[in-house]
């Protein structure tokens, strides 16, 4: 779809054959107006009533897409820093204005979380799943810039390993900022707070974090990538220090 369909009704149908659930979202906007689309799941048929003309196309996250989640990257140095933090992916999205800015998942079970600069308020990443809906090309920004599709391959993810390192990454961006070093604060939706996993389990999850993420080879970035390995023990997992470093020599490039 790299090339096109640049046509709402074929790129919903598009989406529709993913496996995405596709809605209505008014030209130029990225908030859906339709009462109740939370709750829309449009068949093919249903397609062309809501996809007749101009406007924008979204897709709702969670369990109506199969897990679809967005980590949305809301700052410039979230952008910047992902790649250290997040999950390869092959899915990949954005703007001109704004490329990689969106990175797509299929992690079922995983809630919204919003992570905000303690001091200004404004977000830094957003995880975005069930009750959640993001903009996909071909809809155009309020800036009139062309959003990216959707395509590529989510990676599939555990929600403890994805929530890890979208809070590391958080945690970050407000160190980069701020040069403190407090736990990002993190807002649970209406839909319900994570509930605290018991230790053992907790360590089963970062163990198999660090056996999934990119290995820190030196002149190649290793520096940081152990950083933000060590970052997502601590601040993700919540282990205490001499926890995650025990875990970094044994697990990581042992």
């Amino acid at each position: 779809m790299s090339n096109g369909p640049s046509n709402l009704l074929d790129a919903a149908r598009w989406y529709l054959a993913r496996g995405y659930a596709p809605i209505p979202v008014p030209a130029g906007t990225k908030v859906p107006v339709l009462k109740g689309w939370t709750d829309l799941r449009l068949a093919e048929a249903d397609l062309p009533r809501h996809f007749n003309g101009t406007g924008n196309i979204g897709v709702l996250l969670g369990e109506p897409s199969g897990w679809l989640v967005d980590v949305d990257l809301d700052c410039e140095e979230a952008v910047a820093l992902a790649p250290a933090f997040l999950p390869p992916t092959g899915a990949k999205s954005g703007r001109p204005g704004k490329p990689s800015s969106h990175w797509w998942y299929v992690c079922e079970g995983s809630k919204t979380r919003k992570h905000q600069d303690p001091a200004t308020k404004k977000m830094i990443v957003e995880l975005r799943s069930t009750g959640a809906q993001t903009v996909v090309g071909p809809s155009m920004h309020p800036s009139g810039e062309q959003y990216d599709p959707l395509e590529g391959e989510p990676a599939v993810v555990d929600v403890e390993s994805l929530g890890a390192a979208v809070a590391a990454l958080a945690n970050a961006v407000i160190e980069q900022r701020h040069g403190c070093k407090e736990r990002p604060r993190s807002q649970p939706t209406a839909l319900g707070t994570r509930a605290f996993l018991a230790d053992d389990a907790v360590l089963r999850r970062a163990e198999a974090y660090l056996d999934r993420i990119p290995p820190a080879i030196s002149g190649s970035g290793g520096h940081s990538q152990t950083y933000a390995a060590a970052t997502a023990m601590v601040h993700g997992f919540g282990l205490d220090p001499e926890t995650a470093l025990t875990l970094l020599v044994d697990r990581y490039n042992p």
